[in-house]
């Protein structure tokens, strides 16, 4: 891949978009398990960019967000990260509390003061847990490929700070990044986060095949 510009063609982020499309459904079932409350989702958008300095279409480089980090492994590998952007989070962390201290019984018992943090923290990485199960099981189904996650952890730190740590981890080479936006309803207000996948080097190639394959296929099903 000479032109890192051209990780996915236009028609193979369509059809990426199409494979989240699908997965959106199970999500918000799940979602509404764990805040206590309907959830429903905007059809979520899919970005594919070059370079980790256009990382500020998620949000102001300068604010600080809550991240879920987790890794992929299996058939491809690399860095995976839900992104709660700072404007999202006291929402997000409201509809936690509320989960917490509603009509279900097991988020209260057992609760002291110096453990609520925490457990807001612990609902905050289900999320990212359910949204990038959801989505690597979209990505498993079309593209037949195995790819699990790692159990998420939670930090805050500036976006940048955050996967800069891993892009040295998984080698500074990394620079193709595919970003899917989410937006949640819930209760009237409008939660958006973002899925940050960051392949390894040694995976862009299998994970763009098997895009690029699975798009032929369907096509020639007539899908």
């Amino acid at each position: 891949m000479n032109d890192k510009k051209q990780l996915l063609s236009a028609e193979q982020v369509d059809f990426l978009t199409e494979m989240m499309n699908i997965g959106a459904g199970n999500t918000a079932t799940a979602l509404t398990q764990v805040l206590q409350c309907p959830v429903d989702i905007v059809l979520p958008r899919v970005f594919v960019i070059a370079d980790a300095q256009e990382l500020s279409i998620l949000t102001s480089p300068s604010l600080p967000v809550v991240c879920v980090r987790m890794n992929m492994v299996g058939d491809v590998s690399g860095g995976l990260f839900l992104i709660v952007p700072e404007e999202q989070k006291e929402d997000l962390i409201r509809l936690a509390e509320q989960a917490m201290t509603g009509t279900g019984q097991s988020w209260r018992a057992g609760i002291t003061n110096s453990k609520a943090d925490d457990l807001k923290l612990s609902v905050i990485a289900e999320i990212g847990n359910i949204v990038a199960g959801v989505y690597l099981t979209a990505v498993h189904d079309f593209c037949k490929l195995n790819i699990y996650h790692t159990v998420p952890t939670v930090a805050t730190d500036m976006v940048q700070a955050l996967l800069d740590e891993s892009l040295v981890r998984l080698s500074r080479q990394v620079q193709h990044i595919i970003v899917i936006e989410n937006e949640f309803m819930v209760e009237e207000k409008l939660i958006k986060t973002f899925l940050v996948m960051i392949p390894s080097v040694e995976s862009v190639d299998i994970l763009v095949n098997s895009i690029g394959q699975a798009r032929i296929a369907m096509v020639k099903d007539g899908g």
